[in-house]
């Protein structure tokens, strides 16, 4: 079996050190489908190739690597991911919990620099048990494209999502473009995977695409101790978004100037803090997220499950 062909090295570090981080539910599913593994707890991938990848999976007698077989080669590898995980859900018999909506776009507005908040009309239905930081996934011209929902308001059947703007990437394109009567296709079923943030030293991270989770994040805050926040932005209207987020008593707020490649700056803040992180949560580009969960993991003694720094977007 050869590595996946047309894909380098990095490339392929990133699509595992996403799915890792990201999908460890649906990692568990192939373990569980695909491998022998006594009454598995956890998976992780090790590799990937052409044919299939290697998946550890920790169990109850231990740990042990297994190789399994993409279920398709003719599609990119995220596909082939995608498709062998499919096959696992069709073997166990289970399907994932998601719900496909149709709302329309109400009012179009701009929370902050290269901000859009698209303030839709939803079917009180389709919002129930919704809360604001979870995510969705909207059909877009170039494919499905995840957004946070920051707020959510069932009584008024109306939900808020603010989409960054960066470039003239696909999701751009298709926010930017939306008016008050377009309708938007969106697949709900899914929520941020968060260490347990409450027990005190708790960091929170990110850059512009992260403000919509970090703002319901903190205007949720239990009665504990508030966070240690930082946050990467290119243009000082940035800094306005938390304005109206009321933050919890003992918040340390930074704002961080962006200085050079995306990231960069909140990796050097990161590294330079100086009181100790029980727990982390962060979002930002891929690139970035890496380093800075490896360095906080290795600086603090943090563990996976208590450190969360994922990539928002591909960088």
């Amino acid at each position: 079996m050869t590595t996946l062909p047309h894909l380098s090295a990095e490339e392929a570090a990133a699509i595992i050190d996403h799915v890792n981080e990201d999908h460890p539910a649906e990692l568990l599913l192939l373990a569980r489908a695909f491998t022998p593994a006594p009454t598995p707890d956890a998976a992780a991938v090790t590799a990937l190739y052409e044919g299939g990848l290697d998946l550890q999976v920790t169990h109850a007698a231990g740990q042990d690597t297994y190789r399994v077989p993409f279920t398709t080669t003719d599609v990119p590898p995220k596909g082939r991911l995608r498709a062998t995980v499919a096959a696992a859900r069709e073997a166990l018999n289970e399907q994932p919990r998601t719900r496909e909506v149709r709302w329309t776009v109400q009012a179009v507005t701009s929370p902050g620099a290269d901000l859009r908040r698209l303030t839709l009309h939803a079917d009180p239905d389709t919002l129930t048990g919704w809360r604001p930081g979870y995510a969705a996934r909207f059909r877009t011209p170039a494919g499905e494209r995840t957004y946070t929902l920051r707020r959510v308001h069932p009584q008024a059947a109306l939900v808020e999502v603010d989409v960054y703007l960066h470039g003239d990437t696909p999701g751009s394109v298709w926010a930017a473009g939306l008016q008050p009567g377009d309708p938007v296709e969106a697949i709900l079923g899914r929520h941020e995977t968060l260490p347990d943030l409450h027990g005190g030293a708790a960091l929170l991270l990110g850059d512009e695409t992260a403000l919509p989770t970090l703002a319901a994040l903190l205007e949720h805050w239990p009665d504990a101790p508030g966070p240690r926040v930082l946050i990467e932005v290119a243009a000082p209207g940035g800094a306005r978004y938390l304005d109206d987020v009321r933050l919890p008593p003992g918040t340390h707020l930074s704002w961080v100037p962006r200085a050079g490649p995306s990231g960069q700056a909140l990796t050097r803040a990161a590294a330079a803090l100086d009181t100790p992180v029980r727990a982390a949560w962060g979002a930002l580009g891929s690139r970035a997220a890496r380093e800075i969960r490896t360095l906080l993991r290795a600086a603090h003694g943090l563990d996976p499950a208590s450190c969360r720094v994922v990539g928002y977007w591909q960088s």
